[in-house]
């Protein structure tokens, strides 16, 4: 593909902000779209979700997408004291919570299901899938669960022609380290990487697993995929963009669709609950190349 037919766009990529928006912890670079892996609250509750989605469709992006995450209670119908240990958290009616999405105009919210984005004066579609789910570990009561059974059937709805998807949960054994979700991602979610190859997947949930790695599956062994490069944050500690140049300048990696594959937790919250006083990262910014036309 030469260069004259690709465009070069910019994601910005955030998860976990639990109540805080930008100048609380955090600024947002620009970017032609904004993405949101989920947790933008801490109990889900009316008020809270409405700052956040109040915030979050004033910003200044092309495109907006996000999904729920577990602390997103309000937003899920099926929300239940599951067990008798972990949070006890009733939550207000989710119709009236619900009602938040349609307050706030010029963002898309996904709940496991698809949208197309078409970026204004750049020629280029992108095929995207969102999903506020992760792995119900037990004894706790959160929001968007399943359990291991339900895993891949839940997984089989993502379709193999997304270009981006966006889970709450990490993927096993990719940017899942966590003090607090012992056991990390989910191995599902990995093995349905290995099939649909999106160019990015963004997550969060594990904020300790903040970061960025590339995966080159395998063509002869299923499921598997090899880390060939970790990204190393040029805003680490001092003033700079946290940038993750996708497209080869730059000494970023050049992505190559169909094989390989960037999974960015772009967790905010630095640390787990209950693990120290409040740090934060930077947003994520990527730099990706993709097809026009």
């Amino acid at each position: 593909m030469s260069p004259s037919n690709k465009q070069k766009i910019r994601i910005v990529c955030i998860s976990d902000t639990h109540n805080h928006k930008p100048g609380q912890g955090f600024t947002l670079p620009a970017g032609d779209i904004l993405i949101h892996a989920g947790d933008l609250t801490n109990q889900g509750s009316h008020a809270e979700l409405h700052k956040a989605f109040e915030w979050l469709s004033k910003t200044d992006f092309a495109a907006k997408v996000a999904v729920a995450g577990n602390h997103d209670l309000g937003l899920d119908p099926n929300y239940e004291l599951k067990y008798h240990t972990g949070w006890r958290v009733e939550v207000e009616d989710p119709t009236k919570c619900r009602a938040v999405l349609q307050e706030h105009q010029g963002i898309t919210y996904l709940e496991h299901s698809s949208t197309t984005v078409s970026l204004p004066g750049k020629d280029c579609q992108l095929k995207i899938f969102g999903s506020p789910q992760s792995a119900d570990r037990g004894n706790q009561n959160w929001a968007f669960q399943y359990d291991e059974e339900q895993a891949k059937t839940l997984w089989d709805a993502i379709a193999s022609e997304t270009d981006i998807l966006i889970t709450h949960t990490p993927p096993a054994g990719h940017c899942d380290t966590s003090t607090h979700w012992k056991s990390g991602g989910c191995p599902a979610l990995k093995q349905t990487l290995w099939r649909v190859r999106p160019l990015i997947h963004i997550c969060g949930h594990c904020h300790e697993g903040r970061g960025a790695e590339v995966i080159r599956w395998s063509d002869e062994n299923e499921g598997e995929g090899e880390v060939i490069w970790t990204w190393t944050d040029p805003g680490h500690g001092n003033k700079k963009q946290s940038l993750l140049d996708l497209t080869g300048s730059r000494g970023g990696w050049s992505l190559r669709a169909g094989s390989e594959t960037a999974v960015v937790n772009a967790s905010v919250m630095a640390g787990s609950f209950g693990r120290g006083g409040k740090r934060f990262n930077k947003p994520i910014a990527i730099d990706i190349e993709v097809p026009a036309g």
